[in-house]
């Protein structure tokens, strides 16, 4: 039997990020492009065949070695896989993105939440007897997704929307939410938010010390500003890092997971986020859930969604489906 190649496909707010896995797993090539939030399921179903063609391209292979696709997107899924709605992408309302984008490469398409595919991808590097029976996943991006693994199944609860710790109160008195609740964990730690934050202080700070111009925003990245030590980047991040604890340590108490994992751009800063959360987390949370949890970056850094998109379609739910022309 020829090798079943497949590409997992995780679009972002940001970006979209595509991978071509071998038969055995093996990762044969990787792409990141730019999202374009603005366009319809149509043209992001044509994003995704240029996608998966310019990887094959790549390695020299046909479109017919390919078994399956898998597509990560950020918003609710609904139980029949059916892609209900987003903050990221508003214009999208109760659409079957598989249904879209299948006829177009006439092979199965798997289609989940953006989250669930990076824990699934962070989860797929571990060793089976290794695997924890609790894992939590939160994506921070453009928004912050959410996703819990209960022995590697995604938790789904009857409306598909188990998981979205993104929308957890962390102060009721708060931010307004782009969802249009007050205080959530999407209005301090997404990377929009942060950077938004981190704008509205070093404006602030310009504005004391007299004005002037303010070369900060813009002119260097939000982690440039971080290693430069600038008050301002660090006061943002700090106050991610506080609603990240609140919401997480009540995660924990809850769930007892062993794993949090942390995916999307943010998770990029590494230890500066992974580590005072951790310390965070196990302050705030019951000693002996928090003696066990641990807290760490997704394992393929900004390709953990797309790798877990490709494992998904290599599974059962790409390859049983033979009810395709």
């Amino acid at each position: 039997m020829a090798e079943r190649l497949t590409v997992g496909i995780d679009v972002g707010g940001t970006k979209t990020a595509a991978v071509l896995l071998s038969g055995t797993g093996e990762v044969l090539a990787t792409v990141t492009e730019p999202t374009d939030r603005s366009g319809s399921p149509r043209q992001c179903a044509d994003h995704a065949v240029a996608l998966t063609d310019g990887l094959l391209r790549t390695v020299g292979r046909p479109r017919d070695a390919l078994g399956a696709v898998g597509v990560g997107l950020p918003g609710l899924i609904a139980p029949d896989r059916t892609f209900r709605d987003s903050i990221i992408l508003p214009a999208w309302r109760n659409v079957d993105f598989g249904a879209c984008l299948e006829p177009r490469l006439n092979i199965p398409v798997v289609v989940d939440n953006d989250a669930t595919m990076t824990a699934l991808g962070h989860l797929s590097g571990i060793p089976e007897r290794q695997r924890p029976s609790c894992l939590v996943c939160l994506t921070l991006g453009t928004g912050v997704g959410g996703a819990v693994l209960l022995h590697g199944v995604p938790m789904r609860g009857p409306d598909g929307t188990a998981g979205q710790i993104g929308h957890t109160t962390v102060d009721p008195t708060g931010r307004r939410c782009a969802c249009g609740a007050t205080g959530c964990l999407n209005a301090y730690a997404s990377g929009t938010a942060i950077t938004s934050r981190y704008r509205e202080l070093r404006a602030d700070a310009r504005s004391g010390d007299g004005g002037g111009q303010d070369t900060a925003p813009g002119a260097v990245s939000f982690e440039e500003s971080l290693r430069r030590r600038d008050p301002s980047a660090r006061r943002a991040l700090d106050e991610a890092v506080r609603a990240l604890v609140v919401s997480i340590s009540g995660v924990v108490n809850v769930l007892n997971p062993e794993l949090v994992v942390l995916g999307g751009g943010v998770a990029d800063l590494g230890p500066s986020l992974t580590d005072p959360v951790q310390a965070g987390v196990s302050r705030r949370s019951f000693p002996a859930p928090a003696r066990r949890v641990r807290v760490c970056r997704a394992a393929h850094g900004s390709l953990t969604g797309a790798m877990g998109a490709a494992v998904t379609a290599a599974g059962p739910e790409g390859a049983g489906r033979g009810d395709l022309p």
